[in-house]
């Protein structure tokens, strides 16, 4: 049995879970060929894809919560 972690993608704010060991998805990712690795979007993708992680699109954000006041002074600036 491995252990699923709950994390949120910092740029988007997509919630993952993992449904293999973090190993096997550190050993698959740095087996892609670089221009696949290039691309957080393409990995995610390509794993959610093989089933090795699931995105739950439920809370899916483009705000960053640690840069909320600096977008909301710039919105009021334009």
């Amino acid at each position: 049995m491995f252990k699923q972690i709950e994390q949120h993608m910092k740029f988007g704010g997509m919630k993952v879970k993992n449904n293999v060991p973090i190993e096997e998805i550190n050993n698959f990712i740095l087996e892609l060929p670089e221009e696949k690795r290039s691309s957080w979007a393409e990995v995610t993708q390509i794993l959610e894809n093989k089933g090795m992680i699931t995105m739950d699109g439920d809370d899916y954000s483009t705000i960053d919560d640690e840069l909320l006041d600096a977008q909301v002074e710039e919105n009021r600036r334009i």
